[in-house]
């Protein structure tokens, strides 16, 4: 195994911007089929700055700015488990500084693949990927950001009416 170093914060300001992060969920909730990776899908989505004019009757949002396009999908891999947690990384290498006012990055995890369930566990609840999103705005003074979620068994009960 290769050495690692711990940067410097000189060299951290030199990196180019970046979006990375991992998903960890207690091995209590199970697997997916195959390799952990393949259960999740990273989805990265990135929201263009808007841009105005002058139209002479005031100022106005130039056409076909200030929009998501279309959605896609970081590499992600199985990384060690930590303690009784297991870990799922992932890495967005296409990331670059938004713009003013509003270019964002929005990034999220969905469930993938196949995940067995015991009958307890579908009795007990269903597994919720927490937060639902990331909304990160890369700047030269935070250029790298880290997204992390967790899964959790949420009970059923805590959806029921009333």
């Amino acid at each position: 195994m290769p050495a690692t170093r711990i940067l410097s914060e000189e060299e951290v300001f030199r990196l180019p911007p970046m979006l990375f992060g991992a998903i960890r969920w207690s091995r209590s909730l199970g697997a997916p089929s195959g390799e952990l990776a393949s259960g999740f899908t990273f989805v990265v989505q990135e929201h263009t700055a808007t841009q105005f004019e002058d139209t002479g009757g005031g100022i106005q949002p130039v056409p076909g700015t200030g929009v998501w396009r279309p959605p896609v999908t970081a590499a992600s891999w199985t990384a060690p488990d930590e303690g009784d947690m297991h870990v799922v990384r992932f890495n967005y290498p296409d990331a670059h500084l938004n713009a003013f006012p509003d270019g964002k990055y929005r990034v999220s995890v969905q469930l993938a693949g196949y995940w067995p369930a015991r009958l307890i566990e579908r009795i007990a609840g269903f597994r919720v990927i927490e937060p639902l999103a990331w909304y990160i705005t890369l700047t030269k003074a935070q250029h790298i950001f880290s997204a992390d979620f967790q899964m959790i068994q949420q009970p059923w009960w805590s959806v029921l009416p009333g």
